[in-house]
Parts: structure tokens; sequence; C-alpha cells
């Protein structure tokens, strides 16, 4: 039987039992095979309870509505593709950033991120509540966590940005902008990974002079 463009495969006998934890693994596993392959819109709550071969009860029990449970995948999808943990103290600034840019730049323009993305511009016009739910959970979280690491660069000397946020901004567009248009446009990114890496590098080395103080030589 194939359900949301998938083959589902029931086996005999009685279905192992699932830890809630797991049971909304399998629930979300469903819905972003149903979302991604059929739309927001024309994805019913009774398609996500086929996929995940799960009980209507189960399936609203856990999530509730469509919304949440898009909601939830979102959530799930920035949990387990990028954490951007705070440096620790004894890392140079170009190397932090050089890091977050790397990590950054390979989630977002992951096959599984560049489907979601595209599935909520395509549908924003008739779904704001996805727009709103894709903005606080992976636009804003990501900005406000890379703000932040280059707030505590700042404090601890490593760093000379008078405006972190906008920082934040201007390095996340060099460095990923024209890769995710030209993907979410179905055409090939203009740089291999090595090419971006190389990007990164030419970008730290024009932030430097002015962002980036030297640390004086320790004596010996």
């Amino acid at each position: 039987m194939s359900i949301c463009g998938y083959s589902i495969k029931k086996k005999p006998g009685r279905p192992a039992a699932l830890s809630e934890a797991d049971r909304r693994d399998q629930i979300l596993d469903a819905a972003e095979r149903c979302f991604v392959s059929q739309g927001y819109r024309s994805t019913h709550m009774d398609d996500v309870v086929k996929a995940c071969g799960m009980s209507k009860k189960t399936v609203y029990r856990s999530f509730g509505t469509k919304e949440n449970l898009f909601v939830a995948l979102i959530d799930r999808v920035m949990r387990d593709g990028i954490r951007l943990d705070m440096p620790e103290e004894n890392q140079p600034a170009d190397a932090v950033i050089a890091d977050i840019l790397s990590r950054l730049s390979a989630f977002v323009l992951s096959d599984r991120q560049i489907n979601i993305t595209r599935l909520v511009i395509s549908e924003s016009a008739h779904a704001p509540e996805l727009a709103a739910a894709f903005h606080d959970n992976g636009l804003r979280y990501c900005k406000e966590k890379l703000t932040a690491i280059l707030s505590r660069l700042n404090a601890t000397g490593r760093l000379r940005a008078e405006r972190p946020s906008d920082l934040a901004s201007l390095l996340v567009g060099a460095i990923i902008g024209e890769s995710l248009v030209t993907a979410l446009i179905r055409r090939p990114l203009p740089m291999t990974d090595r090419e971006r890496e190389g990007r990164i590098e030419h970008l730290l080395s024009l932030m430097r002079p002015s962002l980036m103080p030297k640390v004086p030589a320790q004596a010996s």
C-alpha cells in the first residue's frame, strides 16, 4: 500500500509497544512525508494516521491539530539539524564563526531543509501560520543564537562588532543567501562545499583587520 508517496508494509502480529517519544517521532516522520509529497493544504490528519499506522485517537491525542503537528515538525527539524552552542573561552573568534557558518550552511542547504522551506513558501499565502512557525522556530532561532554567540565574543574581547545582530545577518547572507535561492528554484548550487569553505575563509580575512583584535603573543 502506498501512502503519501511511500510504500507502507504492515508487519504481521501485534505492533511493538512504543514509548511516548518514539510514538511522537513516528507520527512526525509520517507527517513530514505527507506534507512534503502532498503539500500542507492537501494533507489531512487521516493521511497522517494512515501513513504512521496508528489510530486516529493516538495521533490526535499527541498533537491535536494539523497546525500543531507542523509546528512540532519544525521544532524537531531544528533540534535534529543544528546546535549553536556558546563558544569555549579559548576559541579564537574566526574559528568560532567559521565553524558556525560551515554547520549552518550544511543544515540550511540540506535536501530535507530545502524541502521544508519550499513547502512553507508555497503554502504561506493560504496558511500564514506555517510561515510564522517557520520564522519563529527556524529563522529567528538561528539569528538570535548567532547574535548571542557574537555578543559573547564581543564581551570576552575576541570580537569588535558594534551591532552583533546586523553582523549575524550579513554573515549568513554572504555565505548562504545565493546558494539558498538557487536551491529553492531547483538549479545546481553555485558552489561546492569546498568552494563555500573557501568563501568563508575569504570573508573572515576581510573581517580580521577591523573586527578581530590581535591576541598578544604569550611570553615564553
